[in-house]
C-alpha cells in the first residue's frame, strides 16, 4: 500500500500510521504488520492469516479507501509464461533468428548481425526465475561487479518459492531443473555466440551476444509474486530497494516473461511509470491464456511493450494472448535455447520465448543509437516490423503492428530517412473519460526541420458530436529536435445509449523528406456508459433476472464490461459513509452455467469495485463485500458475465445489502458477525455463546448479511471467547465489571442496547450484585468509549 496526501491528511508519523493500520485491522477482522518498503516507496503489509486472492483484493480495496492511502493492492502470485512443447508446435532449431520469406518467418537477426551484435557497454535486464551462471552459453555473458559478483540479485523472499534454502541474496542462480525458464530466456537474449557456421561457438546463439545481461531473480521455478517482481525490475533500472545495494549498471531494456490474469493495478503501474521515466523499456510477454491481453498483467500496464507469440509461418500461436494492447508478434513456438546446468539445450514455447527476441532487438537498436529514448526505441521496432503473411490468422487488431524484424528495426534507427510515428497503435476509452492523448516520436535523420499534419477521421463516431478536433493540428520539429510531441483529442459525452463508436487519428507528412511510420493512423474506440433501461433496487431487496446471448437487443451494451457483453443495470441511492454489499447468484439449473460478473459504479458510471468469482475457479457466483461509499447520490450495479458468449445465458438473483461503518472502541468489539453493524443479531450470537452453545447451535435460525466476515459457529465462538473467557482482566465483554462475563447480565445489557433501549432500563436487573458498573451513568461511557457505540445520554 502507498500513503499519499492526494487523498486527504496523511499520517506521516510512524505512530499515526500504526494507529491507522491498527484500527483498519480491527475493522477488517485480520492483523496487519509491516513487511518492508518497496522500491516505489510503497509499504508491503503482511496479514496474520492466509487468505484467498479474492479476499486479499477485498481487504486491499478497503484499505485503499482510508484517508491518506493512495492505493492498496493485493500481492498476487505471478507465473512464468511458458507453454509445454507439444507435437503440434514442433519445429527444430533456432528459427526465430532467421528469415526466409514464405518459409521461415523468424525475426531476421541473421541480417541484423551484419550491422551489430550488441555492445559490450550495454546491459540488458531480465526479471525471471534465475540463471545457470556456469552454463557454457552464459558464463561470459553476465555483468558482474564486486557488489554483485554473480551477475545479478535474488529478490525472491519466500524460501519455499526460491528453493534455495533462503530468501533474498546476491546469487540469482535458478533451481536445478532440466530446462530452466530464466536460463532459456537469457540465452535467447544474449548467449555466447560465435560467427562462422550455422550455429557455432559453444552452443546456441543469442540475439545480442556482444551485450551483457543482469538477472534479477523475481520468480521461483514457475511462480512468484508481484512485490518481488516489482522490486526486481526497479532495481535493474537503478532505483533504490531497501536492503539491497543500488545497481551500478542500470539497464535500458528489461525482459519480463511472466504475468497473470487481472488488472495492471496501482503498484505495477507506478513501477512501469518509474521505469519509463528513467529511460528503461519494459518488454513483457503478452501471456498464454488465449485471451485479450487487456485482462493480463503486467502486459496490460500503460507503457508495456506487450509481445504476442508467432510460429514459423508467421501465424499467432494458438496459446498466445492477443488484442489491441499487443504491440508486436515475435517467434514463440518451439524455440531452441540453453538448458541444463553447465551445458545443453532444450526447446520451449510461449510468449515467454517471444518477448526475449524483442528485448534483444531493442538492445541492437540502442547499440547503434545509444541516445534513443524509450519511445524512439519502440518506434524503431514498429517501423521495422514486417507485414503479417497474407491468409494467416494475425492482423493489426490482434497481433500488433506486424512480425518482429531485427534488421528492419536497426535500419530504421540508423537510416538517413526522417521517420515520424505514433507510439500507441490504438486506444479504448469510455465516453465520459475526457481527453485521449497520443505521443508522436521522431527517429532516423533529425538534422532537418520536419512537420506532419494531424487529422481526425470519422467512422461511426463523428467530429463535433462524439469528439472534438485534434490539437495541435500540425506537429513541428526544428532541426536536431528529436523530442516527443503530444496530440490530444477531447471526447464528448452524449447522454443516452448510443453504442460503441470508432474514429481514428491520422498523421500525414508535410514534406517528401519525412516518412510517417505505418500504420499512419491510430484507432480510437469510444464505449458507451449509459443504459436505456435501469432498474431501481432498494437496500435489502433481491431482484431476479436473466441474461441470454441469443437476445442481445433485450440488454444494455453500455456496461463497463464492454459492448460485446449483455448487461442488466440496477440503480440505488445512498449517502456517503454507507457500506454496501452485493450478492450476484446464478440460479441457472445445472449442467448449464451462468458465469456471473458484477460491478459497482459511481454516479458517473465509473467502476468502484468489481468481482468475478466468490471462490476462485467456481464460475457461478459473484460478490462485493463491505464497500464504503464515499459520495452521496445514485450508484449503479452492472450484472453481466465473464465471457461474452460462453456460459453467458441463464437466470440470476442480485441482492443489495447496506452495512454500516462500525469501528470498535478502545478495548471492546461488539460487532460479533463482522458486518460493520452492531445490531440485535450480534447480541443474540454473543448471548448464545455465553450460555454455552457451540457449533451450528450458535447461528441456527439466524441469516447473516453478505458482508458478514464471521458466519460460522466456530468463528463466532472464537471471537466471543477472546473477549469473555480470557484469564486477564478486565474482560472486554464484562460490561458491569464484576470480573465475570455472563449472558444474564452483560449479554442482557447488550441485547437491550441493540433493541434501542436506553437509560436505566438497560441496567435494570441486569448487573451482578456488587458490580462496580451498575448504573446507566457508568455503563454508557464504557459502551461508548471502550466498545465504540454511539448512544444517547
Amino acid at each position: 500500500m502507498r500513503f499519499s496526501a492526494d487523498k486527504g491528511p496523511v499520517p506521516f508519523a510512524a505512530s499515526a500510521r500504526a494507529s491507522l493500520l491498527a484500527n483498519a485491522s480491527r475493522g477488517l477482522g485480520t492483523g496487519l504488520s509491516h513487511g518492508r518498503v518497496l522500491a516505489t516507496g510503497a509499504d508491503l503489509m503482511r496479514l496474520d492469516r492466509s487468505v484467498t486472492r479474492a479476499q486479499a483484493e477485498v481487504l486491499a480495496a478497503a484499505l485503499s479507501r482510508l484517508p491518506g492511502v493512495r492505493y492498496a493492492v493485493a500481492n498476487r502470485v505471478i507465473r512464468t509464461q511458458l507453454t509445454p512443447t507439444d507435437p503440434e508446435f514442433s519445429q527444430s532449431g533456432q528459427w526465430g533468428f532467421k528469415y526466409q520469406p514464405g518459409t521461415i518467418e523468424g525475426a531476421n537477426f541473421t541480417a541484423a548481425w551484419d550491422i551489430t551484435t550488441g555492445s559490450a557497454a550495454q546491459t540488458i535486464g531480465i526479471v525471471d526465475s534465475g540463471i545457470a551462471r556456469e552454463h557454457e552459453d552464459i558464463t561470459t555473458q553476465l555483468r558482474v561487479h564486486p557488489a554483485f559478483p554473480n551477475g545479478g540479485y535474488d529478490f525472491v523472499t519466500d524460501p519455499n518459492i526460491a528453493l534455495d534454502g533462503d530468501g533474498r541474496d546476491n546469487d540469482p542462480e535458478q533451481a536445478t531443473v532440466a530446462c530452466g525458464h530464466g536460463l532459456h530466456v537469457a540465452a535467447t537474449i544474449a548467449a555466447q555466440t560465435g560467427f562462422g557456421g550455422s550455429v557455432v561457438g559453444v552452443g546456441v546463439a543469442g540475439g545480442a551476444s556482444s551485450s551483457k545481461m543482469l538477472m534479477a531473480r523475481g520468480l521461483g521455478t514457475l511462480n512468484g509474486n508481484d512485490a518481488d517482481a516489482i522490486d526486481a525490475m526497479l532495481w535493474l533500472a537503478g532505483e533504490t530497494v531497501a536492503g539491497v545495494a543500488v545497481n551500478p549498471n542500470p539497464v535500458r531494456v528489461i525482459n519480463m516473461s511472466f504475468g497473470g490474469a487481472g488488472a495492471c493495478g496501482g503498484a505495477y503501474q507506478e513501477a512501469f511509470d518509474t521505469l519509463i521515466a528513467r529511460g528503461t523499456l519494459p518488454v513483457v510477454a503478452a501471456g498464454n491464456s488465449t485471451i485479450n491481453v487487456s485482462s493480463f498483467a503486467p502486459a496490460n500496464c500503460r507503457g508495456a511493450l506487450a509481445v504476442a507469440a508467432s510460429d514459423i509461418s508467421g501465424n499467432r500461436a494458438s496459446f498466445s494472448n492477443f488484442g489491441a494492447g499487443v504491440m508486436i508478434a515475435a517467434p514463440g513456438v518451439n524455440i531452441l535455447s540453453a538448458g541444463g546446468t553447465t551445458s545443453g539445450t532444450c526447446s520451449k514455447s510461449g510468449t515467454s520465448m517471444a518477448a526475449p527476441h524483442v528485448a534483444a532487438a531493442a538492445a541492437l537498436v540502442q547499440a547503434v543509437r545509444p541516445s534513443m529514448s524509450v519511445n524512439q526505441t519502440r518506434l524503431a521496432i514498429r517501423a521495422g516490423a514486417r507485414a503479417f503473411p497474407s491468409g494467416g490468422n494475425c492482423s493489426t487488431a490482434t497481433c500488433g503492428v506486424g512480425l518482429l524484424d531485427a534488421r528492419g528495426a536497426v535500419d530504421a534507427a540508423i537510416s538517413n530517412v526522417a521517420r515520424v510515428g505514433f507510439n500507441e497503435q490504438s486506444a479504448s476509452l469510455r465516453e465520459n473519460d475526457g481527453d485521449v492523448s497520443f505521443t508522436v516520436s521522431r527517429i532516423g535523420d533529425t538534422s532537418m526541420a520536419a512537420s506532419v499534419a494531424v487529422a481526425t477521421i470519422n467512422d461511426s463516431a463523428l467530429l463535433g458530436v462524439d469528439f472534438a478536433g485534434a490539437a495541435p493540428a500540425t506537429l513541428t520539429w526544428a532541426a536536431n529536435d528529436a523530442a516527443d510531441k503530444v496530440v490530444t483529442v477531447p471526447i464528448l459525452y452524449r447522454a443516452g445509449e448510443q453504442g460503441t463508436r470508432n474514429f481514428s487519428v491520422q498523421l500525414s507528412s508535410n514534406s517528401p523528406a519525412v516518412q510517417v511510420v505505418s500504420p499512419a493512423a491510430t484507432s480510437v474506440r469510444i464505449t458507451e456508459v449509459d443504459c436505456a433501461t435501469v432498474t431501481p433496487i432498494a437496500m435489502g431487496e433481491t431482484k431476479l433476472g436473466t441474461l441470454d446471448v441469443s437476445q442481445p437487443a433485450n440488454y444494455c451494451h453500455g456496461g463497463v464490461r464492454g459492448p460485446e457483453f449483455n448487461t442488466a443495470r440496477y440503480s440505488f441511492t445512498a449517502t456517503a459513509g454507507t457500506v454496501v454489499s452485493i450478492d450476484l447468484t446464478s440460479t441457472t439449473a445445472l449442467p448449464q452455467v451462468l458465469d456471473t460478473y458484477v460491478y459497482l459504479l459511481d454516479s458517473d458510471r465509473r467502476v468502484l469495485i468489481e468481482n468475478d468469482d466468490i471462490v476462485s475457479g467456481k464460475d457461478r457466483n459473484s460478490r462485493i463485500e463491505q464497500y464504503l461509499l464515499t459520495s452521496t447520490g445514485t450508484h449503479y450495479i452492472d450484472v453481466t458475465t465473464w465471457g461474452s458468449s460462453a456460459d453467458a445465458t441463464g437466470s440470476f438473483s442480485v441482492r443489495l445489502y447496506g452495512c454500516g461503518p462500525y469501528v470498535q472502541g478502545t478495548t471492546c468489539n461488539v460487532d460479533v458477525d463482522g458486518d460493520g453493524i452492531f445490531d440485535v443479531k450480534d447480541a443474540q450470537l454473543m448471548t448464545r455463546r455465553l450460555t454455552g452453545l457451540s457449533g451450528a447451535a450458535i447461528t441456527n435460525g439466524l441469516t447473516m448479511r453478505a458482508c458478514a466476515t464471521r458466519t460460522t459457529g466456530v468463528d463466532i465462538a472464537t471471537f466471543v471467547d477472546a473477549q469473555s473467557a480470557t484469564a486477564s482482566l478486565p474482560k472486554p465483554f464484562d460490561i458491569d465489571d464484576d470480573g465475570v462475563v455472563s449472558a444474564t447480565t452483560d449479554g442482557l445489557m447488550l441485547l437491550r442496547v441493540a433493541l434501542g433501549i436506553t437509560g436505566d432500563a438497560v441496567v435494570a436487573n441486569a448487573t451482578a450484585p456488587g458490580a462496580p458498573r451498575k448504573t446507566w451513568a457508568l455503563v454508557r461511557p464504557y459502551l461508548v468509549e471502550q466498545c465504540g457505540l454511539t448512544l444517547p445520554p
